[in-house]
């Protein structure tokens, strides 16, 4: 088959760019110990930590998922949508630092539970860790199946495969050094980019129409239902970060308490300001007529050669900075977390998870929904996971009021929501609307307090 001029140029971009991150971590060298490859400790100062959070949380989804919602929601949505996405670097500012201190030199956040509550506490919020990153690298899979075919004509699946063989190079061979190092050139080229494709947007459409078209597409409606979800947004998507192993990683790489703050704090700055300028172009989006929410920005910018590689080269920096960070993070889980016998297995058992997720990816239809599951299940282990920090526990201190709130979300799904026509059915936790239900999520987190509270007053 004939490849196009504009597919054959995107396919030499995207592969130029993979060849430079093989090269700019081709000289690093990963110490042997599995804490050398898995953490770099009190190496990093607040520029390049700010810059690593950042690059690693803004994966290709923005570009999808703010703008899902924006087409689908209303004011109240797409404004939870953006705090959703700083409130974990806030909750990272007030424990972060508790848990450095109280358990110093690790790499992962099970390793905290495991000194709190055990060894079996320690594998089990692994399992969750996992199950939501494995969800993150599905949504960025399927982001690239859905807006590298529209934008430049390539194939989802062969860019797919290369990113993830990239990445997974350079990992194994580099360790979790390699993602710092190309966090801060991912960092600083997606702010770059970004900022040059939001411009071109602007000057393509004219300011003063995409407000009013944004507008139209429900963003100063604020009604109570739309409130309700950003609620169980805010809830969903602080908890379900807060387990997600990249950031603690980088958390425990920050020279000091002070760092892991500021950085942090311009982090979660930055994060917020990127999606809800990304959810305003979905809400623009509908406002204009465009009919597939995923593409409601996208669908926006008129391409030219100069566009066209702009968008490529932004789209490859983003979903490269996201995976690494999630197949580092995945192998750190499973070697220091669950297998706990080295790095080989560890880097074996990470591979099968990247490719199952791409896999899995080409059955999405909704980036933000495929989220729901797994932020269900964190919201039911947040609160006993970091329940005083520096109090010793036990295993049942978790598993009781997590198993008690999601029990409890499960059954209120199945006795009060009308699963024939909720969009998603009885473990995705979505309203009528295919958005985040509070109550599903606020029952889980409150039985889950009452559990968590109620173990620790009779033991």
């Amino acid at each position: 088959m004939k490849l196009s001029t504009n597919a054959l140029t995107s396919y030499i971009l995207i592969f130029s760019i993979l060849v430079f991150f093989i090269v700019l971590t081709s000289k690093l060298s990963s110490k042997k110990s599995t804490e050398g490859f898995f953490v770099m400790l009190k190496s990093q100062k607040t520029l390049n930590l700010t810059l690593s959070f950042y690059a690693s949380g803004m994966g290709l989804w923005i570009i999808a998922s703010p703008a899902e919602v924006g087409w689908y929601g209303l004011g109240f949505d797409v404004i939870g949508y953006a705090i959703s996405a700083a409130t974990p670097f806030i909750l990272l500012y007030f424990v972060g630092p508790k848990i450095v201190r109280t358990v110093p030199d690790k790499a992962t956040l099970p390793q905290y539970i495991k000194e709190q509550y055990g060894n079996f506490a320690q594998i089990f919020v692994s399992i969750v860790a996992i199950i939501y990153m494995s969800a993150f690298l599905i949504a960025e899979f399927a982001s690239i199946n859905f807006l590298f075919p529209e934008i430049s004509g390539t194939s989802g699946l062969i860019v797919c495969i290369s990113i993830a063989v990239v990445t997974f190079i350079y990992l194994n061979l580099s360790g979790f050094k390699a993602s710092l190092v190309t966090d801060r050139f991912q960092g600083i080229s997606i702010i770059v980019l970004l900022s040059i494709v939001l411009s071109l947007w602007i000057s393509q459409n004219g300011f003063d129409n995409i407000m009013q078209a944004s507008n139209t597409g429900g963003l100063s409606t604020f009604t109570f239902p739309s409130f309700k979800s950003a609620i169980a947004v805010i809830l969903a998507v602080t908890a379900a970060e807060i387990f997600s192993q990249g950031y603690w990683q980088r958390t425990y790489s920050a020279v000091d308490e002070h760092v892991i703050k500021k950085s942090s704090v311009l982090a979660g700055l930055g994060c917020f300001l990127t999606v809800l300028i990304l959810g305003v172009a979905g809400s623009a989006g509908a406002g204009f007529g465009i009919e597939n929410p995923s593409l409601s920005f996208i669908q926006q910018i008129e391409f030219n050669s100069f566009s066209r590689i702009l968008v490529i080269a932004l789209c490859t920096m983003l979903v490269a900075s996201s995976i690494d960070t999630l197949q580092s993070a995945i192998a750190s889980t499973m070697a220091l977390d669950i297998v706990k016998r080295g790095v080989s297995e560890a880097k074996i058992i990470s591979l099968i998870i990247t490719f199952g997720s791409l896999y899995l990816s080409f059955f999405v239809t909704n980036i933000f929904s495929v989220f729901l599951f797994a932020d269900l299940l964190a919201v039911c282990l947040v609160f006993p996971a970091f329940y005083k920090i520096r109090m010793s526990k036990t295993s049942q201190g978790i598993t009781i009021p997590f198993s008690l709130g999601f029990t409890a979300s499960i059954l209120y799904r199945f006795y009060f929501i009308d699963l024939e026509v909720n969009p998603g059915g009885l473990f995705i936790p979505t309203d009528l609307y295919g958005l985040a239900d509070l109550n599903t999520f606020g029952i889980g987190f409150i039985f889950s307090i009452i559990g968590t509270l109620a173990f620790n007053r009779i033991r």
